[in-house]
């Protein structure tokens, strides 16, 4: 049986895969998006401010625009799970998902990242009503307010930090009794006098009724107690999934992409961009213009491999 043939295969619909598709739907590449939902982890940001052009929006209306651009320019897209990426013959890739499978041209990988959770009660409640992931997205939505950061390590410290310079007052939660981070910054926590420590403690429930109202505590030292704040950043750090490329790419040592200038991997027709790269900050605005970049990359090496020149993007020649 003859399997479907595309340019272009990418993995992952938030803003890294819808805007690649974009691109490569420009490029008249016939262009596939596999993904299990559409959005990723910007469906969570009730409210984004910094993304250019657009002062106040939703990360799902931002969303929805981007998904409906793609599909507009003739980008096809199914709800899908990608199990394998392998490379075959004459250069092809076969791009493996539970109730599919699909030749491509190219290959861009761009599932995304997943924020560690609290796995608390409340916590999937209260998400984009409180509960936030990102405090160098959301750090200005809380100004005069009452927030809790909630972390081990330098994500945590980095947060708290930010969010002092809005916040009324900002609780460091850290299950660590005392701060084994950088120097630098916790010299700066310590010289902060709106960072109140609680160290050695634990995140029990988080509570409220529309939005968050207060967090349940537990430490050895106050035992199980409440505390009312206006919002939980969750700072702990984030996972990627990328179970499907192991022994195709390389990865780092947080099991990121490796990527270079270009969002070209390891291996020649296989790209990355966004949130599951070794890129050093996940954005919103950053994951999309690493899905432009990275879909001309890639229509580059298309071009490349079939004898014909490909356009120069660049003002260099």
């Amino acid at each position: 049986m003859d399997l479907p043939y595309y340019d272009v295969v990418v993995i992952g619909a938030g803003a890294a895969g819808l805007t690649a598709a974009i691109y490569s739907c420009r490029r008249s590449l016939r262009t596939l998006v596999i993904s299990k939902d559409i959005g990723g982890q910007a469906l969570f940001a009730r409210e984004i401010e910094n993304y250019p052009g657009i002062p106040r929006s939703s990360g799902a209306d931002i969303i929805q625009k981007i998904f409906e651009q793609a599909q507009g320019f003739g980008a096809e897209i199914t709800l899908d799970e990608v199990k394998s990426v392998t490379k075959e013959d004459e250069g092809r890739f076969l791009v493996k998902a539970l109730r599919g499978q699909y030749l491509s041209k190219a290959v861009i990988i761009a599932s995304g990242k997943i924020p560690r959770d609290l796995k608390v009660p409340g916590e999937e409640r209260f998400k984009g009503s409180g509960i936030s992931y990102c405090a160098t997205c959301d750090a200005p939505l809380y100004r005069g307010k009452r927030v809790a950061v909630v972390g081990d390590g330098g994500y945590a410290y980095d947060a708290a930090v930010l969010l002092s310079k809005y916040a009324a007052e900002v609780l460091l939660v850290s299950r660590r009794k005392t701060l084994l981070e950088d120097e630098e910054l916790v010299g700066v926590i310590d010289q902060t006098k709106n960072i109140i420590l609680l160290l050695g403690t634990n995140v029990k429930e988080v509570k409220g009724t529309f939005k968050v109202t207060s967090i349940v505590l537990e430490s050895d030292e106050k035992g199980v107690f409440e505390t009312t704040v206006d919002g939980v950043f969750v700072e702990m750090g984030f996972d990627v999934s990328v179970d499907a490329f192991k022994g195709l790419v390389e990865l780092d040592d947080k099991k990121q992409i490796i990527v270079d200038s270009r969002n070209e991997t390891t291996v020649a027709g296989v790209f990355a961009a966004g949130d599951v790269t070794n890129t050093p900050f996940k954005q919103l605005v950053i994951s999309a213009a690493d899905g432009a970049k990275v879909a001309l990359s890639a229509y580059e090496y298309i071009q490349r491999s079939a004898g014909r020149s490909a356009v120069v993007i660049d003002w260099h020649k």
